[in-house]
């Protein structure tokens, strides 16, 4: 799926908050960290542009992880920019 799917689906009267987390992962000197956790994507990618824009170029935003709740690993990974 692709991250606008995701922005559509928060606003669709179906979708149920607090189902998913949403994590913004970064790229900082070759090592993959977490820049945001957020229940509603948009604001995942709210705070993680925030953590870009505040890193002076050390910290690039590339990702978002979907992550079930109570699951230990990423049901969809969401690339926004190849590194």
């Amino acid at each position: 799926m692709t991250y606008s799917k995701e922005l559509e689906l928060i606003k669709h009267k179906d979708f149920i908050l607090g189902e998913y987390i949403y994590m913004g992962m970064g790229k900082c000197n070759n090592t993959t960290v977490c820049m945001s956790v957020a229940y509603k994507i948009d604001y995942c990618i709210k705070k993680a542009q925030e953590f870009e824009a505040t890193s002076n170029d050390t910290v690039v935003f590339y990702k978002i992880n979907k992550i079930k709740i109570g699951e230990l690993e990423k049901c969809d990974s969401l690339l926004l920019k190849d590194l």
